[in-house]
C-alpha cells in the first residue's frame, strides 16, 4: 500500500504552527480519549494510533466534509452537523456518503438474510441521491474487487468480503465493514461552490475517523472531528455544544422544579 501522503501534510502543517508532532498526538489524545476506548473494543487495529484532522483550502477525493453548525437546520436535516466522506471529485461532479447517520436497521433485516454475516451490521444513511443503492466501506487491502478511495480506505468488494468473514479462523470481522444506503451528489462546481460559502469545511483526516462505527460514542463524531481540527472548528463545536449543554442543565432544573412543586 502507497505511503499515505496526506499525513506527511498533516506533519507539515503541525511544524507551520511551531508544534511537535509529539504536542500532536498528545492534543488528539486528549479530544478523542473517550471515543478510542470505545474503538479499541470495536476494532483494535483501528486504535493504534490517536486519529488526526485538519482544515484544507478545497474539496478532493478522500477528505471528509464537516458541515457548518449554521447550516441544515431547518430543511434537510439530515445534513445537520453531518460528516461526509467524498468518494468521487472531479469535473463532472462530487459523490460522498454521510458517516454519522445510522439507521434504526441492520443488513440483515435490509438484506432478508437474517442468518448472514453481516446480519448484525447497522445500515447508515449515506445520503439523498440513488434508491435501492447500498454500498460499504473497509479497510482491508485483502478484499478482492474492492477499490481504494484513499490510502488504507476501500470500497466493495462484497462477495469475497463475506467470504473472508465466514472463513475458519478468519482475522476479519463484520464489524470492519460499514454500510450505507444512498449517497450523496454534487454537480459540476456545486461542491466547490457550497465550500466557499462556508456550508462544509474540507478536512483532511485519518482513516479511522471514516472507518470506525459512530454508534454509542461519547463523543459525536461531528464534535470529534472538529475539535481535532482546531482553530475555527473547534470553536464552532464549543459553541454548539456549549448551548446544548445550557438547555440540559435548564431541563434539569425545571424537571426538579416540577418534581419539588409535586
Amino acid at each position: 500500500m502507497e505511503t499515505d501522503w496526506r499525513e506527511f501534510r498533516a506533519k507539515l502543517l503541525a511544524s507551520e504552527r511551531e508544534t511537535t508532532m509529539e504536542e500532536e498526538r498528545t492534543r488528539a489524545e486528549a479530544v478523542s480519549m473517550e471515543n478510542m476506548k470505545v474503538l479499541e473494543a470495536q476494532n483494535p487495529r483501528l486504535a493504534e494510533s490517536p486519529p488526526w484532522a485538519h482544515v484544507i483550502g478545497a474539496p478532493e477525493k478522500g477528505c471528509l466534509l464537516v458541515a457548518a453548525d449554521r447550516e441544515f437546520r431547518m430543511s434537510q436535516q439530515y445534513f445537520h452537523q453531518a460528516v461526509i466522506l467524498v468518494l468521487e471529485h472531479h469535473e463532472q461532479g462530487s459523490m460522498g456518503v454521510i458517516l454519522n447517520r445510522p439507521t434504526q436497521y441492520d443488513m440483515g433485516y435490509v438484506s432478508g438474510e437474517p442468518e448472514g454475516p453481516f446480519a448484525k451490521n447497522a445500515l447508515y444513511f449515506g445520503g439523498d441521491v440513488g434508491d435501492g443503492t447500498v454500498s460499504f466501506l473497509h479497510g482491508r487491502e485483502d478484499v478482492k474487487g474492492s477499490v481504494e478511495v484513499l490510502p488504507g480506505v476501500y470500497l466493495g468488494g462484497y462477495e469475497n468480503a463475506c467470504e473472508l468473514v465466514q472463513m475458519d479462523g478468519s482475522t476479519c470481522d463484520a464489524e470492519e465493514f460499514k454500510f450505507f444506503a444512498r449517497y450523496c451528489g454534487w454537480g459540476p462546481g456545486q461542491l466547490e461552490s457550497e465550500c466557499e460559502r462556508g456550508v462544509w469545511y474540507p478536512v483532511s483526516a485519518a482513516k479511522e475517523l471514516s472507518l470506525k462505527q459512530v454508534i454509542q460514542l461519547p463523543k459525536p463524531l461531528w464534535r470529534e472531528v472538529s475539535e481535532l481540527c482546531g482553530g475555527e472548528l473547534a470553536d464552532m463545536a464549543a459553541r454548539a455544544y456549549e448551548g446544548a449543554e445550557q438547555q440540559e442543565q435548564a431541563f434539569k432544573v425545571d424537571n426538579l422544579d416540577a418534581e419539588e412543586d409535586e
